[in-house]
């Protein structure tokens, strides 16, 4: 699901219960940073593994927290398996290139 603001997504996240979460630190309404706080701080969504992609700094990404932290631009297979390793797929599930 995509939303347009971190207040509908820590109201997605609660009420869908995601597997993962992809977020940007710069949002309209919470921006990255307190919607993962918000999240984290919920016995609900507490777990759910974050993805932060952002063109902002990298120092300022360790202040998230989240699983994973990807700079803009991401390359797509880069992405892929970002997704991939937050879920803890097996590598033998990982696909070798992307689709087309």
């Amino acid at each position: 699901m995509i939303v347009s603001s971190g207040t509908a997504a820590i109201e997605e996240a609660r009420r869908l219960l995601p597997d993962l979460v992809v977020t940007d630190v710069l949002m309209p309404g919470h921006g990255g940073l307190q919607t993962l706080f918000v999240l984290r701080n919920m016995p609900e969504t507490s777990e759910i593994p974050a993805i932060v992609v952002s063109g902002i700094s990298p120092r300022i990404l360790d202040l998230m927290p989240a699983a994973a932290y990807l700079v803009k631009p991401v390359e797509r297979q880069k992405f892929v398996e970002t997704v991939l390793n937050c879920l803890n797929f097996p590598s033998a599930k990982k696909p070798d290139r992307l689709p087309h």
